[in-house]
């Protein structure tokens, strides 16, 4: 018997530590998201291949998601293009520092903020969403950004930023590597 409500406590403590510790999270987030960084091509490579698995993952789920929710692929298309965009612009927002070996490189403060803000927003208002369906019968909402296809276009964002950055900063670094040896000063 003891066990019986010894685990739902120990759900209750686990959902009180992670809305604690959320805010914290989200802290962290923003003051490493703009810190400057060296770029490691391994690294770097890594990044693409893996945010690459995971769009192609993304795919495989909203097609299977798309036999429930309604606009499921249009929301995800229009979504990674939008991420595809906001890739290429954190591109260019970032300051890059080559030295004689190593590249460094300092992604834009205020674009990591604006995308963590878009995570913040989109959690507090799914909160409030499953509050008001679980507690006032409120159906989920079938269009908008808020649906599940809003939920999906959310991800979407973020993964073609990701991959567009990815793919631009491995750009970056190999002509970097192909070029270091020569002196580029004007004369």
């Amino acid at each position: 018997m003891p066990l019986l409500f010894a685990l739902p406590l120990a759900i209750l403590v686990f959902v009180a530590i992670m809305l604690l510790l959320m805010p914290l999270s989200l802290w962290q987030r923003v003051r490493s998201g703009g810190a400057r960084r060296q770029a490691r091509p391994w690294l770097i490579s890594f990044n693409f291949w893996a945010t690459l698995v995971s769009t192609g993952l993304f795919a495989v789920f909203v097609g299977i998601a798309g036999f429930w929710w309604t606009g499921a692929w249009a929301y995800a298309a229009l979504g990674w293009l939008a991420g595809l965009l906001v890739g290429v612009l954190g591109h260019f927002l970032t300051r890059f520092e080559p030295g004689p070996e190593t590249l460094h490189y300092k992604p834009n403060t205020w674009l990591v903020l604006a995308l963590t803000a878009m995570i913040v927003v989109r959690v507090v208002a799914g909160m409030v969403q499953g509050w008001q369906a679980s507690v006032n019968g409120v159906p989920w909402p079938e269009s908008g950004w808020l649906s599940h296809a809003g939920l999906l276009a959310m991800a979407a964002l973020l993964l073609g930023y990701a991959g567009m950055y990815a793919w631009l900063l491995r750009r970056r670094v190999r002509h970097h590597q192909r070029y270091r040896g020569f002196d580029r000063s004007p004369r």
